[in-house]
């Protein structure tokens, strides 16, 4: 089995070369704002905000059914 050295140099070296190497792999060509096509989330916030309406409408009713019923 090798022995590894672990002196800080060695170590922020290596955390060095780690970062340069995948600072490398994630270059992303340039973005023009207003350009993305952002019909999914547009459509996913939609379904969102009628999903949060509708429970808390059912939320209230049971609410006033508990206040009605049980109180």
């Amino acid at each position: 089995m090798a022995q590894h050295s672990h002196s800080p140099e060695h170590e922020g070296a290596l955390a060095r070369e780690t970062l340069a190497h995948t600072t490398k792999a994630h270059v992303t060509p340039h973005h023009e704002p207003g350009t993305m096509d952002i019909t999914r989330q547009q459509e996913t916030f939609v379904t969102f905000l009628r999903f949060t309406t509708r429970m808390a409408v059912v939320i209230v009713v049971l609410l006033l059914l508990l206040a009605l019923f049980n109180g």
